[in-house]
């Protein structure tokens, strides 16, 4: 017996008609989009502005935060940014009575601690003659900064008065504030034998003032000493609540 042919199926000519649907919704989505692509404008602030927004509200963290540890890997920098803190304290006990009294002013600066003595007390008017009243100030401060290694910059300072000729030998006031540095130096050098490279003088006549010289009490403030203490060992650092020579020995300080 023959066997029977399939049936031949006729396939209609060109595309299902699903497909016209399907790719004209595609087109018509793609130009959609084209159109929202030309039609739109950036405005950054907005655009900043709505970031802005969803970082508060995700809590998006945009800084980077470092871990540190609760003990200071070092407090104290080697090059002596900044001044150790048990000399900070020794320096407030041992002159707490000058402080108190007025004599005596303490500020801090990224160079040093400063501490800033009227000029009336120190000197007399016009002279470089350290007054006896000073010297126990200077064996203080000289007795701790050979204690301590400290260095000592000594500064002089006046007001924008010029001096009289004649009244005294200086012929203006950058003299007047030099021969002033120089004697306490000079005072500790050769009492206290404190070596000269931990000792500096400096000048500054009128040229830092801490007031405008406009009155009698503002060009007071302004004639004055300063002492900027720093440590003069580069290798100490504090390390913690110790205080660490060399990076090895490490002895603990002074409360």
């Amino acid at each position: 017996m023959a066997k029977e042919e399939p049936k031949k199926v006729e396939c209609p000519s060109g595309a299902p008609g699903w497909m016209c649907t399907f790719a004209d919704m595609m087109s018509l989505l793609l130009c959609f989009f084209i159109l929202l692509l030309s039609f739109s404008v950036m405005d950054v602030k907005k655009f900043y502005q709505v970031v802005g927004s969803m970082k508060d509200a995700f809590g998006t963290q945009t800084k980077v935060v470092e871990t540190v540890s609760m003990q200071g890997e070092r407090m104290i920098s080697t090059e002596f940014d900044t001044v150790p803190l048990q000399v900070q304290i020794k320096v407030a006990n041992i002159f707490s009575e000058e402080i108190k009294g007025g004599i005596v002013e303490t500020d801090y600066s990224d160079q040093g601690l400063i501490l800033r003595v009227k000029g009336a007390v120190a000197f007399e008017s016009g002279s470089a003659q350290i007054k006896n009243e000073f010297l126990p100030f200077l064996d203080k401060l000289g007795k701790l900064a050979e204690e301590m290694a400290l260095s000592i910059e000594v500064s002089g300072h006046t007001d924008n008065v010029p001096l009289k000729k004649g009244a005294t030998p200086y012929q203006s006031n950058w003299g007047l504030s030099a021969a002033r540095a120089v004697g306490v130096v000079e005072y500790w050098n050769e009492k206290m034998k404190i070596p000269p490279d931990r000792l500096l003088a400096v000048a500054a006549a009128d040229g830092r003032p801490l007031a405008v010289n406009d009155t009698a009490e503002r060009r007071a403030v302004n004639r004055r000493v300063e002492f900027r203490i720093r440590p003069a060992n580069p290798q100490v650092v504090v390390t913690g609540i110790e205080l660490e020579k060399n990076e090895t020995n490490k002895v603990t300080p002074e409360p």
